[in-house]
């Protein structure tokens, strides 16, 4: 689920977590102000796995030793 910020001018920021399906905030959870929501950089891809690479493997031909 999204987390997305919001911006009180009475309280500051805030995060929410909300559906993608979910309808905006208009009033702050906390004194009813009016909110905006801001658009924030997130969080990026985070990968959990060991990977794979070229240089995980043995050259099958032998090592690239200088000649």
């Amino acid at each position: 689920m999204p987390t997305y910020v919001y911006r009180c001018m009475k309280c500051g920021k805030f995060e929410v977590s909300q559906q993608i399906t979910d309808k905006p905030l208009e009033r702050c959870p906390t004194c009813q102000e009016p909110v905006k929501r801001v658009i924030s950089g997130g969080s990026g891809v985070i990968y959990k796995t060991n990977g794979f690479y070229i240089t995980d493997h043995k050259d099958k031909k032998g090592s690239h030793a200088a000649s």
